[in-house]
């Protein structure tokens, strides 16, 4: 009998040991951007606050882990069944996979939201454009808790019809709201590159990699899951192990590498800090930069100043990075005002 049955005893002990894995790397990518965000006194409290939650539920999920091994491998009861190990793993509505389900889904929402809520800083504040992504995304919060209810009834089937239709279209609601969220900032950072003019068209290249780069990881993890589970692959499940780590690892891989400065072909020579509430539409329509609160630090490096600007506003920090000339410099006027 054990031989016809699928080996998710395996499978569950290669995805714990990988999740921990990323745990640890979470820890500390954690300490880095809490780092960034005690250092600079007018970081938003809600990035610190979610950046913590999100970490706390990374430390719950893997601690349930462990007590899955213990109870799979080490509390086995006697006199000992040779399937007992596997028939643990397969049963999906035990406690420790419901709260770890539940985790899951809690933590891949407040990824969105806070991916949802960058979309909104870095179009100008503009609640319209986050209207339809927040839609999206309660659909899709609405059939990944949905799913979970079904799985948690005893005796649930994970191949019956209605967990069959609810998650192929949760993972691909989540999916949808990753990737167009994620474009639609890149394009937004790229248009405004665009319109400071040609000397700047790269301004924002190391904003957009980062972004794309860090949000990239959990949309393939996820994409992946979605294969595996319409192939009808027993791997699929314990994914969601490694998508919780990767959910929350995101958006702190973006504030440690961008406060840190860890992007590409950023200068630390010279930091600027500028407001993005002060992007404001030229009389053309443009977005275009109000030069108010800039701290500078300048060091004269080659004849030329490498300018790494820290977009920051009391919801979000950016990067960005241009070159000019120490000779054509324009001098930046320095304002008290907020």
């Amino acid at each position: 009998m054990a031989s016809t049955l699928p080996r998710l005893d395996r499978n569950a002990l290669v995805g714990i040991w990988i999740e921990t894995c990323l745990w640890g790397m979470i820890a500390i990518i954690f300490i880095g951007a809490m780092f960034v965000l005690v250092r600079k006194h007018n970081s938003p409290r809600l990035l610190a606050t979610t950046s913590t939650a999100l970490f706390l539920f990374a430390t719950t999920h893997v601690s349930l882990s462990l007590r899955e091994l213990l109870e799979a491998f080490i509390d086995v009861p006697q006199p000992g069944d040779s399937t007992y190990t596997i028939l643990y793993w397969a049963d999906n509505a035990r406690g420790t996979a419901v709260a770890k389900t539940i985790l899951y889904d809690t933590s891949v929402f407040l990824q969105d939201l806070i991916l949802i809520w960058r979309l909104y800083v870095v179009w100008g504040y503009n609640w319209k454009i986050a209207v339809l992504p927040i839609i999206v995304e309660l659909a899709h919060m609405g059939t990944a808790y949905a799913a979970t209810g079904l799985l948690a009834q005893p005796n649930a089937n994970i191949d019956s019809p209605r967990i069959k239709h609810i998650g192929p279209v949760g993972w691909s609601l989540d999916l949808a709201v990753n990737v167009c969220v994620t474009a639609a900032i890149a394009f937004r950072l790229w248009y405004m590159g665009r319109q400071l003019g040609s000397s700047h068209s790269n301004r924002y290249l190391s904003t957009i990699l980062t972004i794309v780069e860090s949000g990239a990881i959990f949309a393939a993890v996820t994409l992946v899951m979605l294969i595996l589970y319409v192939r009808g692959s027993e791997l699929a499940l314990n994914g969601i192990d490694i998508s919780t780590q990767l959910a929350v690892m995101t958006p702190l891989l973006i504030i440690a590498r961008v406060g840190l400065g860890m992007i590409h072909g950023v200068s630390k020579n010279l930091s600027f800090a500028y407001p993005l509430s002060r992007v404001s539409k030229s009389s053309g329509g443009d977005a275009s930069f109000n030069r108010h609160n800039i701290r500078s630090k300048k060091m004269n490096s080659g004849g030329g100043i490498s300018d790494t600007l820290i977009i920051s506003t009391e919801q979000e920090m950016v990067f960005a990075e241009h070159r000019r000339s120490a000779d054509s410099a324009p001098a930046y006027k320095l304002s008290s005002e907020v």
